[in-house]
């Protein structure tokens, strides 16, 4: 059960990365280039707190359901038996 909370978290906030990264392409006119997109925090504040966000939980920031549902895992696989369980942790 845990496995699917951490695969629907993961699902979640993959898509906000993605929808945020679609509104910045589509704010400056499909243009994809990266080189042309500096300093957008300030034009589009909204689409960057939605990137912090995602981004905060994808890596397992503390307090976010991407910790939470990692920390299972980490667990999990130490209280399992075998010669690298320790490692894992």
């Amino acid at each position: 059960m845990q496995f699917f909370f951490h695969l629907l978290n993961h699902a979640f906030f993959k898509a906000l990365l993605f929808l945020s990264a679609g509104a910045v392409i589509h704010s400056l006119g499909n243009e994809q280039d990266i080189r042309k997109m500096g300093g957008l925090a300030k034009i589009m504040p909204l689409t960057f707190v939605m990137f912090l966000i995602g981004s905060l939980a994808l890596t397992g920031f503390p307090y976010f359901s991407g910790h939470y549902s990692k920390d299972v895992i980490i667990e999990v696989a130490c209280v399992q038996y075998v010669v690298y369980s320790r490692f894992i942790f």
